[in-house]
């Protein structure tokens, strides 16, 4: 997923970036391993990258501030809906556009 025109404090605030997608995760049902943390880059936009290992796969997530935009990537090899954590993130994030991408694999 795509997430354009979100105002930039949100998109550099890793607590909260990570709070909102693990959240949702548990609630969409995801079984979370580890929260194998989230990293925020010093200089230039402070963009964030999160990473989260679930049983069924992973979900990340990586923030440009200096281009308003984050790009979340949820993949698994369950039978989850991944919308309930767009859902979430969206609701959050109140971007200005959404692209949505769903990739079969395997």
């Amino acid at each position: 997923m795509d997430f354009f025109g979100v105002d930039e404090d949100k998109l550099r605030n890793r607590r909260e970036l990570m709070r909102i997608l693990c959240s949702a995760l548990r609630d969409a049902g995801f079984n979370i391993l580890r929260k194998t943390g989230s990293h925020k880059f010093e200089g230039g936009g402070e963009g964030v990258t999160g990473f989260v290992l679930l049983s069924e796969s992973h979900a990340a997530f990586h923030s440009y501030p200096e281009c308003r935009y984050l790009a979340l990537d949820i993949y698994s090899c369950g039978r989850h809906d991944p919308e309930p954590i767009a859902k979430a993130v969206r609701q959050y994030l109140c971007p200005k556009k959404v692209k949505t991408v769903y990739q079969k694999r395997g």
